[in-house]
């Protein structure tokens, strides 16, 4: 019975490094995926810092499919819409590791950042 109620839960959950204010506003799924993620450093000359993200994805359990990295960039992007980035640089994404807390986590890191 245990087994069953956990098969019906959601595949995976999400942690974000925003604060509760911004993580309830809303964006513009359009926007949001017009966000560029990028390995690119960040460039002060040219680019506004305008926060540091850290997500992850995470497998709800055992027999869930591990977190992708598309997963964990589209959480990325989220994030940094709302902080009205247009782009995420100096983006980081893990391998899928067990925690304590997870059967699988990809975990993700990046610069929030818009054009000076």
């Amino acid at each position: 019975m245990l087994l069953l109620s956990l098969a019906a839960c959601s595949s995976s959950w999400e942690t974000s490094s925003l604060d509760a204010k911004a993580k309830k506003q809303t964006v513009d799924a359009v926007s949001v995926n017009q966000i560029n993620v990028t390995s690119a450093a960040f460039n002060p000359a040219t680019q506004v810092n305008l926060g540091q993200l850290k997500v992850s994805v995470n497998k709800t359990t055992a027999f869930h499919p591990n977190p992708t990295v598309d997963q964990v960039e589209q959480k990325l992007r989220e994030d940094a819409a709302k902080l009205g980035a247009t782009e995420v640089v100096s983006a980081e994404i893990s391998a899928v590791q067990v925690t304590p807390l997870s059967w699988g986590t990809r975990k993700g890191t990046g610069i929030a950042v818009r054009p000076k």
